[in-house]
């Protein structure tokens, strides 16, 4: 527990947005609407009466200790808080990348899947990881050095790349901070709409200057190339999000440009962004005859298919549920988060990260979860749970359950996704058999069990075989250009190429979404 002093001086202000103002990183998965509970904190005395949200999350024991959610709490006083320790600080972003099943990486000194290393314990600062240097700790003293980077929703990854040499000299990962706004694009749009846009461009210009002293880098000189997606690059550079929530959904710019000292990759449009554009790169497709599916399996389930000669994107609202977001007991890929289920006639075996006591589910255990319940036919093929475990949940492990409204969440979440394969497919005017690769990016996609994924219907069952997990493609496609800056023009005329189709326009989307809500028989 961390302990937090405050005096809010007479004038009255919510708790978590003081606590925003003060930089004390808070996450708040649900913007601060109260809808989460995740936004715990203990006064420590005079304790303020609890709201009505907060009494759908705390008990009454908890109640009488002084716990309360910050997004519901004003505040005009001095106060003394306690906090619980920061555990998604802890967050290890994807790093490696590899472009097919036999290791060979497509940005050569990215790590492969065969040599790919975790990154280490968490700095005492907090918040950044630090990989092992591919060439020892010293930076040559002629390199020419670049600062490649993916900015994700949950997660930062940065390499230091030698132009000179061509190699990666050091990666870094950090936990991306805007997280304390929310943990999906739609909440920070509404957060940046709604007067905090500065506060966030400052948060995630913090996060970049911190990894880019990990680095050994001067922040304001040090040339930058990011990639990530549309709402993350305009939030960068301070840029309105009022037009990327609305319709006609028109970003203000997502070309290949400068800004101060960062190189802004280019992206298709506002849902499909410059870090699908990298990994169409990374992995090749843009120069290849064979058809490839590329799918990033996060929150805005971004997929893409096509070879040299055409090329379809497409993006649908997955929600955070494959991230450990609106889950009962969901938390990031953090230690002591469950990342693997095995269920055997009611039997729970379960592995965490870390191999620390658990703490709740991130994704991987979430998908893992649905496929054992569904498997010892404590789900049936409609989501429904058994009537023992209907009202309170199945227990995983103390403290941590998995509800009947949790699977709602992941047929949500996974008949999004199958739903806009199954369009582009149809799109694009071939079969599954027509499909050479399926690539599949991000940590999740890296960590997923692909029997799994095909057992609870996220993926088609004639994909196995043709999955290939690649890790950061995003990453990957920056380090290509910060080795390489005459590919700029290559991530430009990919980006135009690849042509969007709105799912949610598409009324076979509407038909095949209804469709994929049920699960597979097993």
């Amino acid at each position: 527990m961390r302990e937090i002093r405050l005096d809010f001086n007479g004038k009255q202000e919510n708790l978590l947005e003081r606590l925003r103002s003060e930089q004390v990183y808070f996450p708040a998965p649900c913007g601060g609407r109260g809808t989460c509970g995740k936004c715990r904190v203990r006064f420590v005395s005079d304790a303020p009466e609890v709201s009505e949200d907060g009494k759908k999350f705390f008990s009454e024991e908890e109640i009488a200790d002084g716990w309360r959610l910050a997004c519901r709490v004003t505040m005009e006083g001095p106060v003394v808080l306690e906090l619980p320790d920061a555990d998604e600080d802890e967050i290890v972003a994807a790093t490696g990348f590899a472009r097919g099943n036999t290791g060979v990486s497509a940005a050569d000194g990215m790590r492969t899947t065969e040599s790919r290393t975790a990154a280490g314990d968490p700095d005492a600062d907090g918040g950044v990881h630090s990989g092992s240097p591919e060439n020892g700790s010293i930076i040559p003293a002629d390199a020419d050095c670049v600062i490649a980077v993916d900015i994700g929703t949950t997660t930062l990854a940065a390499s230091l790349v030698d132009r000179n040499s061509g190699q990666v000299l050091k990666t870094v990962t950090s936990v991306n901070h805007q997280r304390a706004y929310g943990t999906d694009v739609v909440s920070r749009m509404d957060a940046s709409n709604n007067g905090k846009a500065e506060e966030l461009q400052q948060s995630i210009l913090h996060d970049l200057a911190g990894m880019a002293e990990k680095l050994g880098m001067d922040p304001k000189t040090v040339p930058f190339v990011i990639a990530g997606n549309t709402t993350m690059q305009h939030l960068l550079q301070g840029l309105s999000c009022q037009t990327l929530g609305v319709a006609p959904y028109d970003p203000v710019d997502i070309s290949l440009h400068s800004w101060k000292n960062m190189q802004m990759l280019p992206g298709v449009s506002t849902f499909v962004g410059s870090d699908i554009v990298s990994g169409m790169i990374a992995v090749g497709m843009d120069e290849s005859e064979e058809v490839s599916l590329l799918v990033d399996l996060g929150t805005n389930g971004e997929m893409v298919i096509g070879n040299r000669n055409r090329m379809i994107s497409a993006s649908t609202a997955a929600g955070p549920a494959f991230e450990g977001g609106n889950i009962s007991c969901g938390v990031a890929g953090v230690p002591g988060a469950i990342s693997s289920v095995e269920i055997e006639d009611g039997e729970v075996t379960i592995g965490t990260i870390g191999d620390r006591p658990a703490i709740g589910l991130c994704g991987t255990g979430v998908l893992e979860t649905v496929y054992e319940l569904l498997k010892d036919e404590l789900v049936d093929e409609t989501g429904l749970m058994d009537d023992d475990y209907f009202d309170d949940g199945f227990p995983l492990a103390e403290g941590v359950v998995f509800t009947n409204k949790d699977v709602r969440e992941v047929q949500l979440a996974k008949s999004a996704i199958r739903a806009g394969i199954e369009v582009l497919l149809q799109e694009y005017g071939i079969d599954y058999d027509g499909v050479a690769h399926v690539y599949i990016a991000g940590g999740f996609g890296e960590k997923i069990n692909q029997d799994k994924a095909i057992g609870i219907g996220l993926l088609p069952e004639e994909f196995a075989g043709k999955i290939i997990p690649i890790g950061n493609s995003s990453l990957a496609g920056a380090v290509m250009l910060a080795k390489d800056p005459s590919l700029g023009e290559r991530f430009a005329r990919v980006a135009a190429a690849a042509g969007e189709t709105a799912l949610a326009e598409n009324p076979k989307f509407n038909d095949l979404y209804m469709d994929h809500m049920f699960f597979p028989e097993q």
